[in-house]
């Protein structure tokens, strides 16, 4: 990991020094902005205002994790070029403190976007408000760096709707970022690898939480609040701002169901776990799922059958559209996830008598069919900014009632930029979809285990979801596909070199048990959870500060600002149980965990708990569960 050091708050008036410039970096002196939020401090509530903002009053505030890092390698780049960096916020008076914390960090100058007016704005109006106060600075940047993502609320939008509305070529989330020669070379983290990314200059990147050391200054360094120039709408073009200007809103904060009923088990550990074993037995843990062939309760892909009410649908002819589409965008993704997402798709096209369209960059895949699809677009083109440009015009004309993609990378730029040019906003990061009154809603984790309902009033209605906590559903039978192709035009802004492969977090979203691993296991004994993981045939995953201390891949993250997952079971060893790492990991069947602390959060919100030693316990459990397995 890259350490970064602040800037002495004595001498933050005195021009950067260039004797740290490395080599390979140019001459040109860099401006840089970032972009800060201000969020609550561990858990929350979860709950909204009537403005449909997260209720802060009494809550701890701090920088969001991933804003330090933006503000670290701002004030960095800015300093080792000879240039200038610039953090800018938007949020009501006390969020000063964020800008006021980046500039004793190093930040050369702070502008606070605050106005009552900006009330309930949605990531749509919440990036056209920052590109209009960007658009205010004096020098105009370089490259603008974003958080990647945000532990209030995970959306990972803004940034790539920024780009869109800036004009600008977007990437992230970056674990390295050089200027050469007019251009920022970079390394960008996915779940499965990494990939060597080159953009051209100016740009605006998102910045990974592992990318380099958290911007913190103690708060007594930190200047007086009139240090930060201060902005409200009334400096910005004329314009709708706030809830009322924003297509999606919060409609309501559901707490989150209490379904769990915690047996806690105490005393002589051999006694704890045969009683465990005992518990997790009468509730079919040892028993494997069915798998996707066997009938399932949901309907079958397609429009359903008339009830006696009802008119059979009827098929569209070759070339001729359904009444509604439903688009589904077909990444890079896991299959199955792919296969999850069509599935739902198709359920919603059922609902409202329309049929789906999967886009897809990849010729030749007839399984898409079996899953789900009625049509298929091939695009002739990766790069997002291109695919959404090609998109927007092919969109023209059509009646799409909504457009879905998964919650990764390459489908959330796409959105995100359709979101801006069609004027529809995003719900993002959801784990559920459903039709209310001919309308989209869906549910996505709100922090305090709370699930927050997310509608949206423009057309088309843009998400993405977590895939691996949809159904996987029983494929129809095969069927001719409708093949069209969208030409779409290179982006000649980034170059791609090397993908390299690393973990595959992947394997976690269809995973039938998990175990999820905090800072309680160090990572040198790993090992000695491999016995229980390869009889239980598990997967391993993480808490955030796991995976932000390098301990494991980022992939493997499960959490408001990670992967959700629904396993058969989830193993919690040596974990707290944050409610934000718990609101990916609530939907499991049953959950399990082990701790020393019998007052630890995770024993409120499991099924089974072990008051015991990790360690002490796992041999005891590697006997106990030979003999679950092999029966």
């Amino acid at each position: 990991m890259n350490h970064i050091e602040p800037s002495p708050p004595a001498h933050r008036d005195a021009p950067p020094s260039t004797c740290s410039l490395r080599q390979g970096i140019g001459s040109h002196a860099l401006v840089v902005t970032a972009l800060v939020k201000q969020v609550p401090k561990g858990d929350h509530s979860g709950r909204l205002d009537a403005d449909g903002r997260l209720e802060r009053a009494g809550a701890v505030a701090e920088m969001n994790p991933w804003c330090r890092r933006a503000v670290a390698q701002a004030v960095r780049l800015a300093r080792e070029t000879g240039g200038r960096s610039t953090a800018i916020t938007m949020g009501p008076p006390a969020a000063v403190d964020v800008l006021r914390e980046a500039l004793a960090w190093g930040a050369d100058d702070a502008v606070q976007l605050s106005d009552p007016a900006l009330a309930g704005s949605d990531c749509l109006v919440t990036a056209r408000a920052l590109a209009a106060t960007i658009r205010l600075l004096d020098d105009p940047p370089d490259l603008i760096l974003v958080g990647n993502s945000s532990v209030d609320g995970s959306t990972g939008a803004v940034g790539a709707m920024l780009a869109e509305l800036l004009g600008l070529p977007f990437t992230g989330p970056v674990l390295t970022l050089e200027p050469v020669d007019g251009r920022l070379r970079t390394t960008v983290q996915y779940d499965t690898g990494t990939e060597s990314v080159t953009i051209d200059l100016p740009a605006v990147v998102a910045v990974a939480e592992r990318s380099c050391d958290p911007a913190k200054a103690p708060a007594d360094t930190w200047p007086p609040p009139d240090t930060v120039r201060q902005v409200t709408t009334a400096d910005l073009p004329e314009a709708p701002w706030g809830l009322p200007a924003s297509p999606t809103k919060v409609a309501q904060v559901h707490p989150a169901p209490l379904t769990r009923n915690p047996v806690i088990f105490r005393g002589h550990l051999q006694s704890q776990v045969d009683r465990a074993l005992t518990e997790l037995t009468a509730r079919g843990c040892f028993k494997p799922h069915p798998t996707t062939s066997a009938p399932l309760t949901t309907p079958p892909y397609g429009r359903r059958t008339a009830g006696p009410a009802e008119k059979p649908a009827v098929a569209s002819a070759p070339g001729e559209q359904a009444a509604a589409e439903v688009v589904v965008l077909v990444g890079a993704g896991p299959v199955e996830g792919t296969r999850a997402l069509l599935g739902t798709a198709a359920a919603l096209a059922a609902e409202i008598g329309g049929s789906v369209t999967a886009v897809t960059t990849v010729e030749g895949d007839r399984e898409l069919g079996r899953w789900g699809a009625d049509s298929v677009v091939v695009v002739d083109g990766e790069e997002p900014r291109a695919v959404a440009r090609g998109l927007t015009g092919w969109l023209n004309g059509r009646q799409v009632w909504a457009v879905l993609g998964a919650a990764l990378p390459w489908d959330r730029e796409v959105l995100a930029r359709l979101a801006v040019t069609s004027d529809a906003g995003l719900m993002s990061d959801l784990v559920s979809l459903s039709a209310k009154d001919g309308r989209l809603s869906g549910l996505k984790p709100s922090g305090g285990g709370t699930l927050a309902e997310i509608v949206s009033r423009g057309t088309p209605q843009i998400a993405t979801l977590r895939t691996g906590l949809l159904p996987l559903r029983t494929p129809r039978v095969d069927r001719p596909l409708e093949l069209h192709a969208l030409h779409v035009e290179p982006d000649t802004a980034i170059t791609r070199t090397e993908r390299r492969t690393g973990d595959d977090g992947d394997a976690l979203d269809r995973a039938e048990v998990v175990i999820g691993v905090g800072r309680g296991v160090p990572p040198d004994k790993y090992d000695e959870l491999e016995p229980v993981r390869a009889l239980l045939n598990a997967e391993l995953a993480a808490t955030r500060k796991v995976t932000d201390q390098g301990w494991l891949p980022h992939g493997r993250q499960i959490g408001i600002t990670g992967r959700s997952v629904a396993p058969r079971m989830y193993l919690a060893v040596g974990l707290s149980g944050s409610l934000n790492h718990l609101a990916g990991a609530g939907r499991a069947g049953t959950l399990v965990a082990i701790n020393t602390d019998p007052a630890a959060e995770i024993f409120a919100h499991c099924d089974v708990g072990l008051v015991a030693d990790w360690q002490e316990v796992m041999p005891y459990l590697v006997d106990g569960l030979r003999s679950c397995v092999s029966g």
